[in-house]
């Protein structure tokens, strides 16, 4: 959560590999972690980050988490799911590779 906070665009790209993809509405899709370093640098500092994984499985070098992920942006809330694929570095490190968010739907 931390990194997701921090005010240096460079540690919050870190934590994407170097061809992620990232996919959210309203936005173009982001190719490659120098491309959303780009993003990051004239993108707003989320605040009151937090990510409330429903499933997380690995295997090998792959894993996925799914679930919410709530925010502060521009003084707004904001509600999205979450589906992330992170690969392990050859550093022993976890990264995103792709990341996905769409709108959270109300329950019935």
């Amino acid at each position: 959560m931390a990194l997701l906070e921090d005010d240096d665009p460079r540690k919050r790209a870190d934590i994407y590999t170097e061809d992620a993809t990232f996919v959210m509405p309203g936005t173009p899709v982001i190719e490659g972690r120098a491309e959303m370093l780009t993003r990051l640098e004239s993108g707003t500092v989320l605040r009151s980050v937090t990510l409330t994984p429903s499933a997380i499985e690995a295997r090998d070098g792959l894993a996925y988490a799914y679930g919410l992920f709530t925010c502060i942006q521009n003084d707004s809330r904001v509600t999205l799911r979450f589906l992330m694929v992170l690969r392990k570095q050859i550093d022993g490190a976890w990264r995103v590779a792709r990341e996905f968010l769409v709108a959270d739907s109300p329950s019935a």
